[in-house]
């Protein structure tokens, strides 16, 4: 997983083994930059409770799409997404 900035430069990045859970990182750089990010753009990997919770918690504007076996559903900014 890395961070990037508008630009698409990383400004942090964690190496994790093949297999890991995207979502195991999230903690491990959500704390990382020197400024909270203004949004976070994931892919389904990301799309957990705890991580939309933190989000919220943080001002921070999620841009990730729902699981397909999400009983239920979480709509996304396809627009914002892209």
């Amino acid at each position: 997983m890395n961070l990037a900035d508008a630009l698409g430069r990383p400004t942090a990045f964690r190496l994790t083994v093949g297999e890991a859970e995207d979502c195991k990182a999230y903690d491990l750089l959500i704390d990382q930059p020197d400024r909270l990010p203004d949004a976070l753009l994931a892919d389904k990997g990301y799309d957990a409770d705890a991580i939309r919770t933190d989000l919220a918690g943080r001002d921070i504007k999620a841009g990730i799409p729902g699981r397909s076996n999400r009983r239920v559903k979480i709509e996304h900014d396809r627009a914002f997404y892209k």
